[in-house]
């Protein structure tokens, strides 16, 4: 059977890697024309617009490596199929389920490889193609100052301030929040009319102060007022919204930790990340469309692939758009809106695969 095995698999990787060359070569030469409109308006010169074509390769390979897996089994086993070859697998005793254990197991490792390439090389690339396009290099530093921060933190601690500047680490209006370990009862309220932080000592340095302890039921007054407790730095009270894109998976569940402490929104990061976790195993779940569907011979086979690998291609994008649109505008949870498509589509395959035995 190892023979077997190999044999299959050697003409799915062929056919993987030529459906994948030929979609790469049609989204390349889809940007050719807005490539040439850059050098010729002098937004780019000739070298850079090379590197430009090569930063978009990365995003090209994760969106066409499941066209490219649907249409390298289908080709693979449809060519099988017209030899004869499955018909007499089966004849022999082999299921098809057997027959296309290679393939499947492949189909996992390119999986993993669109994994890693969306996780640590696509972030990269996509900026440096946006930097190229816009003609400048992008950073990304925290403003000096913010309106009504909100920050909390890990020991159940809440600030609020009206103002506060993150470089001379003063702050206006602060109010101090102590909550019990469930978070769901205020121990202590601690209110001042401005103060600023000592970067040596890692302290808030408090003026005219009022601490209530409603434990205790009691309040106290203070001109100033100092407590270790309360030693959380400027730079944490101010997030900066960044596109997810160009962020790696960890990058993004940091970014997620910040803006959530700053009460502000994550749905957008929480929707790229599941985005990230979910479409990377299309290549795996379309492989299971594109064995059965290719398992009969049909005339006109190749032209008949071609049109099913699109087809069955763009319906999942469609279908995974417009869950990822459910998802941003908060109707479902970002992580079961990505992963809703694969169910569909591996049901789907799996109903195919059992047809495929008969």
């Amino acid at each position: 059977m190892k023979k077997l095995d190999i044999y299959i698999s050697k003409n799915f990787i062929k056919s993987f890697f030529l459906s994948l060359i030929a979609f790469v070569n049609i989204f390349i030469l889809s940007q050719l024309f807005k490539v040439i409109r850059y050098v010729s308006e002098g937004r780019m010169t000739p070298k850079e617009s090379i590197f430009y074509i090569i930063y978009l390769i990365p995003d090209i390979l994760i969106n066409v490596a499941p066209l490219a897996v649907l249409l390298g089994s289908l080709m693979a086993i449809n060519k099988m199929a017209s030899n004869l070859e499955i018909i007499s697998l089966k004849t022999s005793g082999i299921s098809f389920r057997r027959i296309v254990v290679g393939p499947i197991l492949i189909s996992i490792l390119i999986s993993i490889g669109v994994f890693i390439l969306n996780d640590k090389i696509y972030p990269i690339a996509l900026k440096r193609s946006r930097d190229l396009k816009s003609g400048t290099v992008r950073t990304f530093t925290l403003p000096e100052s913010k309106d009504n921060v909100f920050l909390r933190t890990n020991d159940n601690i809440v600030y609020h301030m009206n103002y506060i500047n993150r470089v001379k680490g003063t702050g206006e209006k602060i109010e101090i929040i102590t909550l019990n370990k469930d978070f769901d009862k205020i121990e202590k309220i601690v209110t001042a009319q401005n103060g600023k932080y000592d970067f040596k000592n890692n302290t808030w340095i408090l003026n005219k102060v009022s601490i209530t302890n409603t434990e205790k039921n009691t309040t106290e007054y203070h001109k100033v007022y100092e407590n270790k407790e309360y030693g959380e730095n400027p730079d944490k009270f101010i997030s900066i919204s960044v596109d997810p894109d160009i962020l790696s998976n960890s990058q993004i569940r940091k970014a997620i930790r910040g803006i959530r402490n700053t009460g502000g929104d994550v749905r957008e990061y929480l929707v790229a990340l599941g985005q990230r976790y979910s479409f990377p195993f299309a290549s795996f779940i379309v492989v299971f469309l594109g064995l059965a569907l290719g398992s009969r011979y049909v005339r006109g086979a190749s032209a008949i692939s071609i049109v099913l690998s699109v087809g069955l291609g763009y319906g999942y994008y469609i279908v995974q758009g417009s869950f990822e649109a459910l998802s941003k505008n908060g109707l479902l949870n970002p992580f079961i809106g990505g992963w809703i498509p694969n169910i569909i589509f591996l049901v789907l395959g799996i109903y195919f695969m059992e047809k495929a035995e008969y």
